[in-house]
């Protein structure tokens, strides 16, 4: 992984790529057809614990706009 810096516009690139990587992780896993082949142990980690995932998600959220925006409702 390359270095990372303190930069936010190079944050902000790192966040959407985790992002982006746990919407499609989450995707898949909610594709697989009955008679597929059990999902790797990550896959099925992912659908069990999607939920959490997305609480977790909601609050950092929530976290980021209120620093971003100061005064405003998150």
């Amino acid at each position: 992984m390359a270095a990372e810096t303190d930069d936010p516009t190079d944050a902000a690139a790192r966040l959407e790529a985790a992002l982006q990587r746990i919407a499609q992780a989450a995707s898949q896993a909610g594709r697989q057809p009955p008679d597929a082949p059990a999902p790797d142990p990550a896959l099925q980690d992912w659908i069990r614990s999607g939920t959490e995932i997305a609480e977790r998600l909601d609050m950092l959220i929530a976290e980021l706009r209120a620093a971003l925006a100061p005064g405003r409702p998150g």
